[in-house]
């Protein structure tokens, strides 16, 4: 259900027939009931089909690292299997109640004499579904099996909840029944209950009698005439009133009539995050989302002595306090569900929309919370066991289209489902909770560890045991360290502020606070640990404490810590604290007052009689004279700093007192902190002190964040994509850059080369450092030494940076970030994700369901207001025209005009908000990560499918720019490919659809090689006018330039600059073409991708970018799986005709000219002229030959007539405008050296340009449709 078309359906679906389709009949055929849990009774058969095998293959997929692409497997895998199982469960008649993890329960619910029928309809339907689905072969060879049970008789069916939310349970003897029947069954067998077997027409079935377990294993049904199955299943329908007979929906439910009181109430049964999004309409293939979760799962085992009625208010109440708890905590109650022994509750903290920074902590308290009240307040409880996991899972829909459930799915999923039977009666976590949570290690106890079925490697487990107060002070270090090896950026006149309160503090006597304010990662730790070097340079005694969230609670925590630390006892035994402290405190406070430091130091001095009789608010005024008598004392002979790290986890009281202490001692403060706004009370009255001063910490500028990659890599200089990909992802936030590169060195995706070290470069996979030295910077790592070995770095040719996943920190950062945004906002932004950093507002509309110009201009204007997207702007002056649309192709102008003309008739929007809008059109991000975060929540086969579409809409808009009279970059390329795209057929095109993918052939059939029927504008590049080549026969070099001077100089520079309009052909390149091929290469289909890879390199080289002209060709070597330079002795991964062959080559050694290397042009060109059936030759002997037939041979073949015009004609000028431009390319590289050897070379180039130029006119004159002059 999470891919392909089985999800396109329910988009045309109203509301009811959404909901429907997420819930049972059973509840949506339900009378309407009281409030309270009441318990409802009826008879009826049970299945239940459990999946064998799922837990193995999650674990399989849990060993590996591609944790994102494996949960996209494993959730197409199980999806597409059980989407199956519940299509025939429905055929037959069944109720889906639910499909909980790896287990599928369906009902038939009938009245008693109509048992023993239905139970012959269900054992029909469970041996249909072993012999169809029985078993499944994965990739991964690990089998998924069914194992089925079935039971049948006396049903009951209670509701809990509130008014806001309600769940659905089935408990009762059969409900047990059908889960030991399940368990007693193997891997492809069924087994009935033996109450089940009581009530069935046994001369039916074929069994085998289970004595011991009380249970029938069902082998097979006897066929007895006159008996005859359709009439049974006939007969059946008449017991199953909402049975479904048409093939469409497969379900009543779906096609009811609307009912706003049955709408409320289904809407009741489904979670709010899932509820907004049908109510915004979004299609259920938008609402799957890979991400990370923290799962809460309660079980409550009950007496076996309780009432059933009793039973059920019990549930009620706990299900009561736990949603309350859990959706105080940001978390939701997923599910409830019966086992044998009781009942359990499945809370997900972080899915879509409620994802908080600090949900592992908040799942804790929650469990903890939980655990605590139901031991105290739930009679009838035997035990309580809570296990808690953290880790990514699929959040979304399985089944089919017509009952399909909104879930989980992931290892962590099975881990939480068996930490409750590994350690009952705790509240246990996995290690990834415990160490995301950030609460104090002494909260927790580490527990045994357990085999676990299915599971490999659980990995540490611990046991939460709630807040506890430690005897313990802070830490003493601070978050970072000062590396003396990476210099502080940027961070100038934040230092200078700190060294004016230092001066100002000593002239003065005046207490001095410099606080520095900025967002997370932007560099505060490390600016204190700079602050921290330099302050004990010059000899002043630094007190440096880091605050946690939890530090918040605790009253007058941070100056205990803090003095605890002046004291020098925060890491001194406990034994010998209070000797110390006795030392520290001789001579400046009196004996008597000694033991005022009890509680708070945990020391134990003796009670005096003066402080036995002071109250409490007495003592504590006293402490904090004792503590200003001190620290008064203390700086007069050294300076004092106290440096405090997170400072908005600093307590009230503590802020109190360092107010005070500002004002009467002359010490110097430093504190970082977040954000001012959410400080208490006294926070911000410190901060409006004369002495305090507020600094805010900017994001690093570009060039530093550039010198800081280079640091982290050990290298003097990147690429330009990495560059791109840096400063995409970064934003000036030097954490980013820090994590990015240390992910990318983890991941093995740069090649490092040695700077000083020459090499040979006589292959093309060995020119990478070369075109590196072209983009270098003047940076060398700090401290280096003159003769220190300096390294540069390149991108693996087979890595596509705008691919390579989010470190899971970053992740987690940006994800937050994004459920902070509405709905609307949210799917707008995952949208313009996959189309990249920046955007057309047409493509983006292209890609939101039902939404129109006024809407979407409605959201991106919210998103503007908060920075999240900023319109796109270049330092050059705007086009008054659209750089999208090439006059010379018209593809979405008429689909514009008519979205206008709609638009001005019902847009509520005023036409001064409409004139508003940046003539570009075009977006960016402009929050760091949010774009690649949002692209990987996508399922893969959604991403692939939204990639087509991009590829799609951009496939028309790559060609010049209006002013270049449009085409291609290479001119006439789609030419030359059109016959090998008719042998091969459009399949060629869509290498998913050839892979089994799901993807709809009418989708996938969009993207294809561009037409030579499309109507565009020939053009050449390297000439003006052909008419220069066919005025008259010239014979020599010298004739032929003169001819070329000539008609250049008839042309008029000042008429030109006044008609011709400006170039846009970079835009196009940088908003069609290099998305373009993105997009092609995202979704597998590598063939249009090397094509469009060789329109970007042919437009980067029009725009002497030779540095991303080679960037594109090596990404299309890497297409090719093979040393391009030999590219001809061995077969390619992709297949493509020899006209690309010979283009790729050709622009190969465009680039290795450009770049010097000129044995390795020569080369290439030459083999590009060989496979477009031209030969140059190597030696004098063969210039004198070749030579003569150009001047004679040619002339003859010019006196016969021109053949017929034909498509052939049209490829045939595509080959001869290369070959005109492989000979240009070698005359200017022999040109290059002045031997007379060299010379006889370029005159023989230049005669056979000459002459591929005559026959492209000859043969441009009988193409009809084509104009000479624009040739």
């Amino acid at each position: 259900m999470a891919i392909g078309e089985r999800l396109a359906a329910p988009l045309l679906w109203p509301v009811e027939a959404r909901l429907a389709a997420l819930l049972p009949d059973l509840l949506v055929f339900r009378k309407p009931r009281r409030s309270e849990p009441e318990l409802a009774t009826a008879q009826g058969v049970l299945l239940g089909v459990h999946v064998t095998g799922f837990t193995a293959l999650m674990d399989r997929f849990s060993l590996t690292c591609k944790s994102e692409h494996d949960m996209d497997k494993l959730a197409h895998i199980f999806s597409y299997y059980i989407s199956d199982i519940v299509e025939h469960v429905l055929c037959f008649g069944g109720d889906i109640l639910n499909i909980t993890g790896n287990v599928l329960l369906a009902l038939w619910t009938v009245k008693q004499n109509q048992l023993s029928d239905i139970i012959t309809l269900v054992a029909k339907c469970s041996l249909e579904i072993q012999e169809k689905f029985g078993i499944y072969h994965t990739r991964e060879g690990q089998d998924l099996q069914l194992k089925i049970g079935l039971s049948a008789g006396r049903i009951s069916q209670v509701i809990v909840g509130d008014e806001q939310r309600q769940y659905l349970l089935v408990i009762g003897r059969d409900v047990d029944d059908v889960q030991v029947a399940q368990r007693l069954a193997q891997a492809n067998e069924i087994v009935l209950s033996w109450n089940c077997w009581k009530l069935c027409e046994q001369y039916m079935f074929e069994v085998e009698i289970m004595r011991e377990d009380e249970a029938v294993k069902l082998r097979d049904m006897r066929i007895i005439d006159p008996f005859d199955f359709d009439e049974h299943f006939d007969k059946c329908l008449d017991y199953l009133p909402h049975y479904r007979t048409s093939a469409d929906t497969l379900r009543t439910a779906l096609e009811l009539d609307p009912d706003s009181a049955l709408e409320q109430t289904l809407r009741k049964h489904i979670m709010k995050n899932l509820l907004k999004k049908i109510d915004e309409g979004q299609p259920m293939e938008y609402i799957s989302e890979f991400r990370t979760v923290t799962m809460v799962l309660v079980s409550l085992e009950f007496h076996k002595t309780a009432w059933m009625s009793h039973l059920c208010h019990l549930i009620q109440e706990a299900a009561l306090y736990i949603s309350t708890v859990i959706e105080k905590g940001g978390g939701q109650l997923s599910r409830i569900f019966m086992f044998e022994k009781g009942c359990m509750f499945l809370c997900v903290f972080g899915l879509p929309g409620d994802k908080k920074p600090d949900e592992c902590a908040h799942a804790l308290e929650s469990a903890f919370s939980i655990f605590s009240f139901c031991w105290e307040n739930l009679a009838e409880t035997k035990l309580v066991s809570i296990s808690i996991t953290n880790g990514p899972v699929f959040c979304g829909v399985i089944g089919a289209v017509a009952r399909h459930e909104y879930t989980v799915i992931g290892p962590k999923v099975s881990l939480v489902a068996r930490m409750i039977t590994a350690y009952p009666g705790l509240v246990s976590c996995d290690e990834v909770t415990y160490l995301r949570s950030m609460l104090p290690a002494y909260n927790f106890k580490k527990l045994p560890e357990k085999m676990m079925k299915n599971i490999s490697n659980p990995g540490k487990m611990y046991e939460y045991l709630g807040h506890r107060r430690c005897i313990m002070f802070g830490r003493r270090h601070l978050a970072r360290e000062r590396n003396k090896n990476h210099p502080l950026l940027d961070r100038e006149k934040e230092l200078e502020a700190f060294q004016m309160a230092q001066r100002e503090c000593l002239h003065q006597k005046k207490g001095q606070a410099v606080l520095y304010e900025g967002g997370k990662g932007y560099g505060k730790s490390q600016l204190l640990a700079e602050i921290n070097f330099l302050a004990q340079k010059e000899g002043h005694r630094v007190l440096p404490l880091k605050l946690k969230e939890a530090d918040f609670k605790q009253c007058f925590y941070a100056i205990q810590t803090l003095m605890a630390i002046f004291f020098e006892i925060d890491a001194c035994p406990a034994y010998y604290r209070q000797e110390c402290l006795h030392k520290q405190l001789r001579g400046m406070v009196e004996e008597p007052l000694h033991c005022l430091f009890n509680d708070l130091f945990f020391v134990k001095f003796p009670l005096s009689f003066k402080v036995s009789h002071m109250d409490d608010l007495t003592r504590q005024k006293k402490v904090k004279a004792c503590f200003f008598q001190v620290l008064q004392e203390a700086v007069r002979e050294t300076p004092l700093i106290f440096l405090i790290d997170e400072a908005q986890y600093m307590d009230a009281a503590s802020w109190e007192f360092l107010e005070t202490l500002l004002s009467t001692v002359p010490i110097i403060m430093v504190m970082t902190l977040t954000s001012t706004f959410t400080l208490c009370g006294c926070a911000q009255h410190f901060l409006q002190s004369s002495q305090a001063v507020l600094v805010p910490i900017l994001k690093l500028a570009t060039t530093s964040l550039l010198r800081m990659a280079c640091w982290e890599l050990g290298v003097v200089s990147i690429p330009q994509e990495l560059q791109i990909y840096l400063l995409h992802r970064c934003f000036g936030n030097p954490l980013y850059c820090e994590v990015l590169c240390q992910d990318l060195l983890s991941k093995d995706v740069l090649l490092f080369h040695d700077l000083q070290k020459e090499e040979k470069n006589s292959k093309w996979e060995t020119l990478s450092a070369n075109a590196m030295k072209s983009t270098m910077y003047g940076i060398l790592p700090a401290g280096s030494e003159e003769d220190q070995e300096l390294y540069i770095c390149t991108v693996r040719d087979d890595v596509n940076l705008d691919t390579v996943l989010l470190p899971p920190l970053l992740k987690e950062i940006a994800v937050n970030q994004l459920d902070q945004l509405s709905l609307e906002e949210q799917l707008l932004v995952k949208c313009a994700a996959v189309i990249g950093h920046s955007f057309h507002i047409d493509l983006l509309q292209h890609l939101l369901p039902g939404w129109n110009k006024n809407k979407l201009l409605q959201v991106l204007r919210a998103l503007v207001d908060i920075h999240v997207l900023c319109w796109f702007s270049k330092s050059q002056e705007l086009p008054a025209e659209s750089i999208l649309v090439p006059s010379s192709i018209k593809i979405i102008e008429q689909t514009k005009e008519q979205k206008k003309k709609k638009s001005d008739a019902d847009s509520p929007l005023s036409l001064q908000e409409e004139l508003s809008l940046p003539q570009t059109e075009m977006l960016e991000f402009g929050v760091p990560l949010l774009r690649e975060a949002a692209w990987e929540l996508w399922p893969k086969a959604q991403q692939i499918a939204l990639h087509l579409e991009c590829a799609c809409f951009l496939q028309d808009l790559a060609c010049r720019c209006q002013s270049c009279h449009g085409g291609d970059f290479v001119p006439f390329h789609r030419f030359a490919i059109c016959s090998a795209k008719s042998c091969s057929g459009i399949s060629r095109f869509c290498s998913y659809k050839d892979t089994g993918s799901v993807l709809t052939q009418v989708i996938t059939d969009k993207l294809q090689l561009p037409s030579p029927q499309d109507s565009f504008q020939f053009q050449t590049r390297p000439f003006r006018s052909q008419e220069a080549f066919t005025s008259e026969h010239c014979r020599t070099e010298e004739e032929f330039l003169d001819q070329v001077n000539k008609k250049l100089a008839q042309t008029s520079p000042e008429k030109d600059m006044l008609t011709t309009k400006p170039c846009h052909c970079e835009e196009i390149l940088q908003l069609v073409l290099s998305p373009l091929t993105q997009h092609c290469l995202v979704i597998g289909e590598t063939t249009c991708a090397f094509y469009y890879l060789l329109e970007a390199a042919a437009a980067s080289l029009d725009l002497s970018d030779n540095y991303m002209a080679f960037f594109y060709l090596r990404k299309a070597s890497s297409l090719l799986g093979q040393p391009s330079a030999f590219s001809f002795l061995k077969k390619h991964k992709v297949k493509i005709c020899q006209f690309e062959e010979a283009i790729f080559c050709c622009l190969r050694s465009e680039v290795c000219f450009n770049m010097g290397q000129i044995t390795l042009a020569k080369k290439l060109a030459r083999q590009a002229l060989r496979l477009l059936k031209r030969n140059f030759p190597w030696t004098w002997f063969g210039v004198f030959f070749q030579t003569f037939l150009e001047k004679y041979w040619h002339s003859c073949s010019l006196s016969q007539p021109p053949n017929n015009p034909s498509e052939n004609s049209k490829k045939k000028l595509a080959v001869l405008q290369q070959r005109v431009h492989c000979l240009s390319l070698l005359w200017q590289l022999y040109n290059l050296d002045t031997t007379a050897s060299s010379r006889r070379f370029a005159c023989l180039a230049t005669l056979m340009q000459k002459n591929s130029a005559e026959e492209f006119a000859n043969e441009a004159q009988v193409c009809p449709g084509l104009p000479v002059e624009s040739v």
